[in-house]
């Protein structure tokens, strides 16, 4: 016997309670992941990492379309990797991540569970006194490394764009004052002489430029594909002259974390457009090295290559 499809006006009624309910939704889920914060706390630090493990892998076997999304991905950018075993690392990793902010006012009394090497150059940076911009990814846990720095006395201002949602954007410039970090908001029609100001203050603005982030763009080699990538990062440094570095962290197989740190000089040969291109895609092939140090601790869900340049099909 055939089956019967559903009927568009059931699914109709569906999308609207969805829609309808997310604001009491996502004020529960809000509140449900405060709470957890709160718990994981209580416990020793093994026992809170092997909970984020846990947590990694229900969210691996329970969000289909992440999985697949990363599954994807990893097949396009590491085809000799085996897909199945990192996307699941992947999933471990976020988890143990979320695990470790939780756990954030007890790790910042903890210098030895982030390592970091390289702090000269930024040290040269900021003796120079006109500010310093650092790009960096979703790689690793890049909160804990903005939240790491601060806490180490670097004088941090976080380029961040607001969540939609007012309760889990809360949460995080909860997390983010709680460190001690400045937040210029990416969306504010000021952001640019936002950046400036700090800049002129001597601090080191961190941006993450990895995604393709709606607005424009330009298309740089990533993994060997062309990616939509933003070209503020590359602006920022070509106008204001501020010394560059990538900054990444990631996981030690001993545990805690390595955080490492290397110039980026910008493109200065060319025209305007050609530098911007240039630098833009030489940042991105920073990224891309971070990348394969710890192929696990990106965000393969992340549809990186989801627009395409003009007349490819």
């Amino acid at each position: 016997m055939p089956v019967t499809p559903t009927p568009p006006r059931r699914r109709s009624l569906w999308k609207r309670f969805r829609r309808a309910t997310r604001g009491p939704r996502n004020a529960a889920l809000a509140q449900g992941i405060w709470n957890v914060g709160v718990a994981v706390r209580a416990l020793p630090l093994p026992v809170a990492l092997a909970l984020g493990r846990a947590l990694g892998r229900a969210a691996h076997a329970l969000l289909g379309t992440p999985r697949r999304l990363a599954l994807r991905h990893v097949a396009m950018a590491l085809p000799e990797a085996d897909a199945g075993r990192l996307v699941r690392e992947t999933f471990v990793h976020a988890g143990m991540g979320f695990v470790e902010l939780a756990y954030w006012p007890k790790l910042r009394h903890r210098p030895d569970y982030v390592q970091v090497e390289g702090e000269e150059h930024m040290r040269r940076a900021l003796d120079a006194g006109h500010g310093l911009v650092a790009i960096t990814g979703h790689c690793g846990n890049w909160e804990l490394l903005a939240a790491t720095m601060s806490a180490r006395g670097w004088p941090v201002s976080v380029v961040a764009r607001k969540v939609n949602d007012q309760r889990f954007d809360a949460l995080i410039r909860r997390f983010r004052g709680a460190g001690g970090m400045e937040i210029l908001d990416r969306d504010d029609p000021k952001f640019l002489a936002l950046v400036r100001e700090a800049l002129g203050r001597n601090r080191i603005v961190a941006i993450l430029m990895d995604q393709d982030s709606r607005g424009g763009g330009v298309f740089v080699p990533f993994f060997g594909r062309l990616a939509h990538t933003p070209p503020g990062p590359a602006i920022i440094a070509l106008r204001t002259k501020a010394p560059v570095i990538g900054i990444f962290i990631r996981r030690r197989p001993e545990g805690g974390h390595l955080v490492s740190m290397a110039p980026i000089p910008p493109e200065t040969e060319g025209s305007a457009a050609g530098r911007i291109e240039a630098t833009t895609a030489r940042f991105t092939r920073a990224i891309e090295e971070a990348i394969r140090k710890a192929p696990a601790e990106w965000v393969w869900w992340h549809e990186r290559w989801r627009r395409r340049p003009e007349g490819e099909g």
